[in-house]
């Protein structure tokens, strides 16, 4: 026996506060006498009891002097934990409640592996609860685990009783928050953590927690309370620490906080269902606005932990043995319709709390007897026998129906489909008829039928008496005819009328028709849609296949001149040529200056400052008198009308600038004439400047125009660079046009030419834009065998942005190093067209192919990444929420300034720019939770928009969100789309489902050999 005289520091400190215990505090002592392990001290803080439980303790610390008793006022839990460890001496702690018990060799393990740990300040073995003597529930095992901080902010990592920690550690700490009064220990962990204690787990000890009815979350909203504030902490700077790790300072994941407060919310939502009480007090005390997938709160996962967690609620709610979801349904069904309410009207989608009520009520389904019938809150479950007649079923607030199919007591399997309101019997099958009235199928019930015995069972029971002698009489009749047996009976036309007759009574209700209804409705809906597809009107002006023109007949370009401005030369496409021209020449100062072709003199301007003396020109009357006009305010700039192929060019100059016009002079010898004219009209050292679009005609196998000349840019510029004066000393080299300077230089003199790259500026017009053959327009190359197809997932190309949003925002450098990667290495862009092809057709993809997809149509995309995508040759793929289009993402508006989204007019200008338009939904909505009617005008709607802006067919679509399931893609395809993709990682294989393809994020600031990994490339990057 160890006396108070005797006891010296001991190895472990037990801290025990006792309140209301006198009954149960003398077993948790009695355990603790009963260790293997003598060295150990117990300091039993008396809370301000009124019971007696200090006369139990002063019994007990009269024989073992190891026992001591403190008193104090009543504070609670943490303050009386607090006061115990002032009196404790051991090197560790261990906290036990009044009613905890060890098992004999507790300690003993929990020492053994502390020495084989000998770094970690923190010990925790598994633990179980006990309800009268029996486990109840779950083991928790003690896990290793690797990252106790990022646990800590999420959930309490384990049970108090299960840790022995060391007594400096928790003072350093702050030991107990004083102001908590639930989760003080779950602060204490996460404290420690943050510090950079080493947690050990100890898998061999298990500690058992007994509880009662009643005490487990008794207090829930002081529970929820002091659960959000440790939460927040563990998101943010904790000031209270001496000392944080690096990385750990500022806390955990952004936005990680959200989902983690909500989980234990629906916890403890749970536990007022199980017990019959209204979980709203609960949900109404949070803070932090509800989870959502439009504000980013919702786990990777998706709602599989808030359902662990409302599952997990209820049962300790129930309080009883491992719970009869079936027969407890009944009992907890208002509670969860109050939790679904709730969540919905709180939530920015509206339907968080209707996605997280039906993941749960599909986990419940999925361990139900198969053939229940049941009507829960989203998902109404239903048995159905082919052999009896199939009733209507009217279904008010349904979102989803399970049917369980029979026949005759035989499983044939099950379905799930969206509902509106209810479905008729004849509605039902035709489904069934669809999912299982295969040749095969049929002809095994009928012949499982007829081997059952004459058709005159089935009077009465399945079909008319007229029915069955119909039947009767027409196998009859086969028979006959062929009695040698070389065929069936006819089997499946039995089986026809069998399905026509028996299954269901002919009635259709308005609900059978919701889905053709709805559709038709957002297809007459997008009919009056004010945006309409921008018709091109300048094709005329180049010449068709096969058509003549002369360009050297005055008459012609006057005709052109008609309307004022015919080229559209103020668009940012021409505006961003003129500004990269004025750029190539800037720098030197031109004393006399002749502009060639100056049309109504939009660009003159810019060459005012740089010149002296400029004379403007154009073989148009028309267009050289409203160039006058409109540059009148210039005193250096003069016009004149000149045909330059056939008139003098007057006097001589330090600049020429002659652009968009010489590939009008396509003719033998007509280049090599006009750069003799050129050059004989350029002083010494002079400049001539031009700027021509690429042509197919030059390199057929790029990108170029298709207009009917024979000659562009690279022609033009190697006829004038052949000239003996003329040096090519720059050219800016663009997907779309190439602007070449050359210098006027004495015969055998050479340059070496800069060579510079740069990019077109969008929206392109249309008529500009419907001219281009992208990539040359190559047909589709097919394979011979199948590869494995990697679909790249963006979102914004952008250098700036709310920092929580950084994931799925690629900066503009790195997405151009991706895209130069890709082509250095091989690497070929494919098209939704193509890829239905895919599917549709066979026409497996070639080694090394790639889609590239965005998704929202946020602005950056025209201004950053098509330039970008056009300069390396890549086609893209555009999902776009066509009810935000023109607006912001507000979906992403809780983590800071929205991006702007682009507007009609410039989603119409991409129908023409190597861009496949896709739908996103109307409203960017997460879809699953939505009501039937709003999901289907999601996907229909969007989609019937798209096809009346673009005037072409949409057969794409992107889940928001990644968010969808089976019965969401079941509906994308009753819209009319034939490839829908996912959030869902990896490659696209041979056997994927169109409707369900995944897709490689691409995430912000990952590097080259990551990007080359989601290629499925390794170590080559």
């Amino acid at each position: 026996m160890h006396t108070a005289e005797n006891r010296v520091s001991a190895a472990i400190s037990v801290v025990i506060p006792s309140y209301k215990s006198a009954n149960t505090i003398g077993l948790t002592l009695e355990s603790l006498l009963c260790q293997s392990w003598q060295d150990w001290e117990a300091v039993v803080v008396d809370d301000g009891s009124p019971q007696d439980d200090a006369a139990v303790v002063e019994r007990y610390a009269q024989l073992d002097g190891r026992i001591r008793l403190v008193r104090q006022e009543n504070q609670g839990a943490g303050p009386a934990r607090n006061t115990g460890l002032l009196h404790a001496t051991g090197e560790w702690v261990i906290f036990l409640d009044s009613d905890d018990q060890l098992i004999p060799d507790h300690m003993e393990k929990m020492m053994a592996a502390s020495q084989r740990n000998p770094d970690a300040g923190l010990l925790h073995c598994s633990w179980r609860r006990l309800l009268n003597g029996e486990p109840w529930g779950l083991t928790h095992d003690a896990a290793d685990v690797i990252d106790p901080f990022a646990i800590s902010t999420r959930t309490c990592p384990f049970a108090i009783h299960s840790a022995m920690t060391k007594r400096a550690a928790i003072m350093e700490a702050g030991a107990f928050d004083p102001a908590l009064r639930v989760c003080e220990d779950w602060d204490l962990w996460q404290k420690l953590a943050r510090m950079g204690e080493q947690f050990a787990p100890v898998s061999e000890m298990v500690a058992d927690i007994h509880v009662r009815e009643g005490s487990l979350s008794s207090n829930m909203l002081q529970m929820q309370k002091d659960s959000e504030a440790v939460i927040l902490r563990g998101h943010g700077v904790d000031v209270r620490l001496p000392r944080t790790l690096p990385e750990l300072a500022k806390g955990g994941s952004s936005r990680g906080h959200v989902i983690a407060i909500w989980c234990t919310a629906v916890w403890l939502a749970g536990i007022c269902i199980g017990r019959g009480e209204d979980p709203t007090p609960v949900l109404d005390q949070v803070q932090t606005e509800v989870p959502d997938a439009m504000n980013g709160s919702v786990p990777a996962s998706g709602l599989g932990d808030l359902v662990s967690s409302l599952a997990g609620g209820i049962a300790v709610g129930v309080f009883g043995p491992e719970p009869d979801w079936l027969q407890l349904w009944p009992q907890i069904a208002p509670g969860v319709v109050s939790l679904r309410k709730f969540l919905d009207g709180k939530s920015i989608s509206g339907s968080f709390g209707s996605s997280l009520v039906l993941a749960f009520e599909k986990q419940l389904a999925s361990q139900f007897p198969r053939g229940t019938t049941l009507a829960m809150s989203c998902l109404h479950l239903q048995k159905l026998d082919i052999a009896q007649s199939i009733p209507n079923l009217i279904l008010p607030d349904v979102r989803r129906l399970k049917c369980w199919v029979f026949f005759d007591g035989e499983d044939l399997g099950d379905f799930e489909k969206l509902v509106f309101d209810g479905i008729s019997g004849q509605k039902l099958a035709t489904e069934i008829r669809a999912r299982f009235g295969t040749p095969d199928l049929r002809r095994a019930l009928a012949r499982k039928r007829l081997l059952q015995g004459p058709f005159r069972r089935w009077k009465g029971r399945y079909l008319s008496h007229r029915s069955t002698t119909r039947l009767w009489r027409a196998w009859a009749r086969q028979w006959v005819r062929d009695r040698r047996g070389r065929q069936c009976p006819p089997f499946e036309r039995i089986t026809d009328l069998l399905y026509d007759a028996a299954l269901a009574p002919p009635i259709l209700t308005e609900a059978d028709t919701a889905i053709e209804r709805i559709i038709a409705d957002e297809e007459e809906k997008a009919a009056r849609h004010p945006h309409r597809m921008p018709v091109p009107g300048m094709s005329t002006i180049r010449p068709q296949s096969g058509e003549i023109i002369d360009y050297g007949d005055k008459a012609y370009w006057e005709n052109i001149y008609n309307s004022e401005d015919p080229w559209n030369y103020t668009n940012n496409y021409e505006t961003a040529k003129y500004d990269q021209t004025a750029a190539l020449i800037a720098g030197r100062h031109y004393p006399e200056a002749l502009e060639l072709a100056c049309s109504e003199g939009l660009f003159t301007p810019q060459l005012a400052p740089l010149c002296g003396r400029i004379l403007a020109t154009d073989i148009s009357s028309t267009a050289i008198g409203r160039a006058e006009a409109a540059l009148a305010c210039f005193p250096n700039i003069s016009t004149a009308q000149l045909d330059f192929a056939t008139d003098d060019i007057p006097g001589t100059y330090d600049l020429i600038v002659c652009s968009e016009v010489l590939y009008y002079y396509e003719e033998p010898g007509a280049l090599d004439r006009l750069a003799a004219k050129f050059a004989a009209r350029l002083n010494p050292g002079g400049t001539l400047v031009m700027a021509h679009v690429n042509m197919l005609a030059d390199e057929p196998d790029r990108t170029g125009f298709k207009w009917g000349h024979s000659v562009g840019a690279v022609s033009i510029g190697r006829q004038f660079s052949a000239h003996p004066e003329l040096q090519l000393s720059a050219e800016l080299r663009t997907p779309l046009y190439r602007i070449q300077r050359f210098e006027k230089c004495a015969a055998g003199a050479r340059i070496e030419p800069d060579i510079l790259w740069s990019d077109t500026a969008h929206p392109l017009p249309a008529r500009v834009a419907e001219a281009v053959a992208w990539r040359a327009e190559k047909p589709s190359e097919i394979s011979g065998q199948w590869h494995d197809l990697p679909i790249l997932m963006y979102h914004r190309i952008a250098n700036d942005g709310p920092e929580g949003l950084a994931q799925w925002r690629t900066l503009p450098a790195a997405f151009e190093q991706q895209l130069s990667w890709m082509r250095d290495n091989g690497w070929q862009g494919i098209t939704l067209s193509r890829l239905q092809e895919t599917f549709e057709r066979g026409r497996a993809l070639p080694e090394r192919s790639v889609l590239l997809t965005f998704d929202d149509a946020t602005r950056d995309f025209m201004d950053t990444a098509l330039p970008l995508l056009h300069r390396y040759g890549f086609p893209s793929a555009l999902f776009v929420p066509t009810g935000k289009v023109g607006q912001t993402a507000d979906w992403d508006q809780s983590f800071g300034e929205a991006a702007p989204l682009l507007n009609w007019e410039e989603i119409t200008a991409l129908r023409f720019c190597d861009v496949e338009i896709g739908a996103h939904g109307i409203m960017h909505l997460p879809l699953t939770g939505l009501p039937s009617a709003q999901l289907l005008r999601e996907l229909a709607g969007s989609r019937a928009v798209l096809q009346r802006v673009l005037d072409t067919p949409v057969t794409a679509l992107a889940y928001p969100f990644g968010d969808f399931d089976p019965v969401i893609r079941d509906v994308a395809e009753t819209c009319g789309y034939r490839l829908a993709f996912s959030c869902i990682d990896g490659l696209m294989q041979q056997n994927s489902d169109s409707l369900v393809l995944p897709r490689q994020e691409v995430r912000g600031g990952i590097s080259v050999t990551e990007f080359a990994a989601l290629l499925g490339v390794q170590d080559k990057a």
